[in-house]
C-alpha cells in the first residue's frame, strides 16, 4: 500500500489540487494492481474532489487525523438538502462505505466550548460530511472563511454553540480550535494545559492559527493501522508520506516512512527517508518511481476489499 497525506505532500502549495502527472501515475500504479490510500488531517467533504480526480475505485480513505475512514466510491453521487433556501443546500456523499468512526466524546466537546469561550476563539464542529462554526465575532468568521478557502468545504455557521447536534447525539470526529495568528503561541499553550493525553489528542494543525482535538488514542498512525487491518496488509508493506506534524505517527507507523523536502524538521527525524523533492516537485511521484524503478514495490497478493 501506498498512503499519501494530502496538504504540502500530495497536493501543490499554489492551487492544492494534484497535478495531472502525478494522478495519472497514481491510477496506473492502481491498475498494476497496487494500493494507493488517502491519509489526511482533513475532513471527508475536504477529500472528494481529489479523490474523483485520482479516479480510483473504491479508494481507501483515512480522514480528520484517524478519527474516520471510508472507501469512496468513483461513482459517487450528490444530493443537497430539502430546504428551500438555497443557501441552505448541501452537497452529501452517498456512496462511500464507512469503516471506522472513533468520535470526540461529548464531554470533551462540551469543555472544547467552554474554554474557546472563555478565552475568546471559535470553534469549528465536524460532523458526517458537514463542518460547522460558532463565529461570534467578525475575526471568527475571517478565520473560518480563510479555512473555507484553503480547504475548499464549506462552513455551517450556528448560533447555539453546538447544542442541537450533542441533543442528537450527533458527536464529531473532530473539533478544531481557531485563534488569532497574533496570539498562536500562547493559544497552543492553553490548548496544550487543558487537555492532558488521557482526555483528548491534541494535534497542531497545518496552519499556525488553529489546533485540533481528537477523541483519545486518534492519529492518522492508528487510523493507518485499522485500515490495514480492515484490509488484511501488513504495515510493513506500507509507504507512508507525509510533511507536517499530525504526519509523525502515520510515517512511524508504516515500513517505510517518507518525508518531503518541505516537511517539519520534526517530521524528517521520524522518518525513514527524507526526500530532496517538495510536493510542487512532485515529489510523490518521483520516489515512487524510483522505488518502482527498484523493485522495493510490490504487487499485494491477499488485500480485502470492505
Amino acid at each position: 500500500m501506498v498512503a499519501l497525506d494530502l496538504d504540502g505532500t500530495l497536493l501543490s502549495s499554489t492551487d492544492r489540487q494534484i497535478a495531472k502527472v502525478q494522478a495519472e501515475y497514481l491510477k496506473n500504479l492502481h491498475q498494476q494492481g497496487f494500493v494507493v490510500a488517502i491519509a489526511t488531517g482533513r475532513a471527508a467533504s475536504g477529500v472528494y474532489e481529489h479523490a474523483k480526480q485520482l479516479g480510483i475505485p473504491d479508494l481507501p480513505v483515512v480522514c480528520s487525523n484517524g478519527a474516520r475512514a471510508f472507501h469512496y466510491s468513483t461513482s459517487a453521487t450528490t444530493t443537497t438538502s430539502s430546504s428551500s433556501n438555497d443557501n441552505d443546500k448541501q452537497p452529501k456523499q452517498q456512496q462511500h462505505r464507512e469503516l471506522f468512526f472513533n468520535p470526540v466524546s461529548k464531554d470533551v466537546v462540551e469543555r472544547t466550548i467552554r474554554f474557546a469561550n472563555a478565552n475568546g476563539y471559535a470553534i469549528q464542529y465536524y460532523h458526517d460530511d458537514r463542518v460547522y462554526a460558532n463565529s461570534k465575532v467578525d475575526s471568527h468568521f475571517r478565520m473560518t472563511a480563510l479555512y473555507s478557502e484553503y480547504t475548499g468545504v464549506r462552513i455551517d455557521h450556528v448560533q447555539d454553540d453546538f447544542a442541537s447536534l450533542l441533543e442528537q447525539d450527533h458527536l464529531p470526529s473532530k473539533l478544531l480550535v481557531l485563534f488569532d495568528e497574533m496570539q498562536a503561541a500562547h493559544a497552543r499553550s492553553l490548548v496544550h494545559k487543558e487537555f492532558t493525553p488521557d482526555q483528548a489528542t491534541v494535534v497542531k494543525g497545518y496552519c499556525t492559527w488553529f489546533m485540533e482535538i481528537l477523541s483519545t488514542n486518534v492519529n492518522k498512525g492508528i487510523g493507518l493501522q485499522k485500515l490495514c487491518t480492515f484490509m488484511n496488509i501488513d504495515l510493513e508493506d506500507v509507504i507512508a508520506i507525509g510533511d507536517g506534524c499530525n504526519d509523525i505517527e502515520f510515517l512511524q507507523m508504516a515500513g517505510l516512512g517518507v518525508a518531503v523536502h518541505n516537511a517539519k524538521p520534526e517530521v524528517k527525524q521520524v522518518a525513514d527517508l527524507s526526500l530532496e523533492y517538495t510536493n510542487d516537485q512532485h515529489g510523490v511521484m518521483k520516489i515512487l518511481q524510483q522505488l518502482q524503478a527498484n523493485g522495493s514495490l510490490h504487487t499485494p497478493t491477499n488485500t480485502t476489499t470492505i
